[in-house]
């Protein structure tokens, strides 16, 4: 088995931080009565590049909201980046988030009434 391989393995068995981190904020924004998408696919599905990871919307808030989840000093790559502000060009909300903090305060501003 090649090394290349091996770390794949491994980094499948203790699970990818921005995996979790999405998980655990789509379980919390659920609780809060928010729709959750995951776009998380590998590269082989054929996805727009630079699709962010997720989209939270809530119908009777009135609010949407892209977000590309990053982890450690993980940043986002030239395509992320670009998708991003291509969406808050044409009025969207979309942002690089480290915490479920960081969606709960975009969705505040993006004015759902969230007294957390």
């Amino acid at each position: 088995m090649s090394d290349l391989a091996k770390r794949a393995i491994a980094a499948r068995r203790r699970g990818a931080p921005e995996k979790r981190l999405m998980w655990q904020a789509k379980r919390e924004l659920e609780k809060l009565g928010c729709d959750v998408t995951l776009f998380s696919q590998p590269f082989r599905a054929h996805q727009t590049r630079g699709i962010p990871d997720m989209y939270v919307r809530h119908g009777r808030w009135r609010v949407r909201l892209w977000v590309e989840w990053k982890a450690g000093r993980n940043d986002t790559t030239a395509h992320q980046a670009a998708w991003l502000e291509r969406e808050r060009e044409a009025g969207g909300h979309a942002i690089v988030a480290r915490s479920l903090e960081d969606v709960l305060r975009a969705l505040r501003e993006a004015g759902a009434p969230i007294n957390l």
